[in-house]
């Protein structure tokens, strides 16, 4: 079983309230029963989802400068310190960073560690419970309380594997949940998360080349390229598994059935080198290489991979926007089929071809 401990903790703050009140656990979840363990496993199984699915994540690691939850962690790694004295001390140590604070917490951190096969990983959650009603055995109702995972509060991975190597500059994922950010911002900076990774920009850039690569393409198959790009990387992200530029390549090829996109995975790392040239004085991987720097500075300028950011790719080929009178979403394509056409000059769309369903309702007013 890869789950080898699972704590809950209670937390609770109103806006007025100088300090937070902490209940702590007495004892972490016995894993060695049975049908316990399979309901924690269930339990963590389903934060994971919410974890990968959600679009808001940041990237990054421990800031060298705030050291007390790092210093934690590692007495646990030591044995100095059982998992649960750890999970203890960091919420005790984020309850006392509420003092004194205008915000509102209320509902449990829960912490979990999961054993793979290829890493270790550290989870920390924010979970909001829900009241509802109940019937006894002898027929009345009753309140009753149920975790709320649709309203999931933050969620925090360490992969503990790519720290403890130091080969990794991301191994601290934080994932935003509904409502309460200056919150969620507060127990980041609690942790001492620093980013190190802008998911939007490389996103952006990358997608910029992905639109050059397209028009490599015979007309009728760019936008199609375009397409299965975004497909291909939606459900990476989904899966919470970067994008390989290599397996991205073979997916293209088998896809749109395009000679040259057998090359994409060349194209696409052979303009990020020029691109990290021109961010690095002109200086190429290779020469990087040449003059002693690390690996991880040479792989960052070759990057083979991707972390893509979900709002980025639903824009690369759909077009929305909204007020409060109306409501507009095109496919990017009809820019290029032009049945619709924007005139940059008045800030005017004019559409040729409308949905048969508005074309009904337009005849009918």
């Amino acid at each position: 079983m890869s789950l080898k401990h699972f704590v809950t903790h209670q937390i609770s703050k109103e806006s007025k309230d100088p300090a937070a009140t902490l209940v702590s656990s007495e004892q972490e979840a016995d894993l060695e029963h049975d049908s316990l363990a399979h309901f924690y496993a269930q339990t963590s199984a389903q934060l994971k989802g919410v974890f990968t699915q959600r679009s808001g994540k940041r990237y990054g690691v421990f800031h060298p400068e705030i050291t007390q939850v790092r210093a934690l962690i590692q007495d646990w790694q030591a044995d100095r310190q059982t998992f649960i004295a750890l999970t203890r001390r960091i919420s005790k140590q984020f309850a006392n960073s509420l003092d004194n604070s205008e915000l509102a917490i209320e509902g449990y951190l829960a912490f979990f560690l999961e054993q793979l096969a290829d890493s270790d990983r550290l989870y920390i959650f924010h979970l909001r419970r829900k009241t509802s009603v109940s019937i006894n055995p002898d027929m009345t109702l009753t309140e009753t309380h149920y975790l709320d995972f649709s309203n999931t509060g933050f969620g925090v991975m360490l992969n503990l594997t790519d720290w403890l190597a130091d080969d990794d500059s991301k191994y601290l994922t934080f994932s935003f949940g509904r409502g309460d950010k200056p919150v969620q911002n507060h127990f980041a900076e609690c942790i001492g998360f620093t980013d190190t990774l802008n998911t939007a920009a490389e996103t952006e850039a990358f997608l910029e080349i992905v639109d050059q690569f397209s028009h490599t393409l015979p007309p009728e198959q760019g936008f199609e390229c375009k397409a299965k790009v975004v497909d291909y990387c939606m459900e990476q992200d989904m899966r919470g598994e970067p994008v390989v530029f290599e397996e991205l390549a073979d997916y293209l090829s088998n896809e749109i059935k395009a000679e040259p996109a057998k090359a994409f995975s060349h194209y696409i790392i052979d303009k990020q080198k020029e691109r990290q040239a021109e961010a690095r004085q002109s200086l190429s991987p290779e020469q990087l290489a040449a003059q002693g720097a690390s690996t991880e500075v040479v792989a960052e300028a070759i990057k083979t991979e991707l972390i893509p950011d979900r709002k980025k790719l639903k824009g690369f080929i759909r077009y929305s926007g909204k007020n409060k009178d109306l409501s507009l979403s095109f496919s990017a394509s009809m820019l290029e089929k032009q049945e619709i056409v924007f005139d940059g000059v008045s800030n005017e769309l004019r559409i040729t071809k409308v949905p048969e369903s508005l074309l009904k309702q337009l005849k009918q007013s």
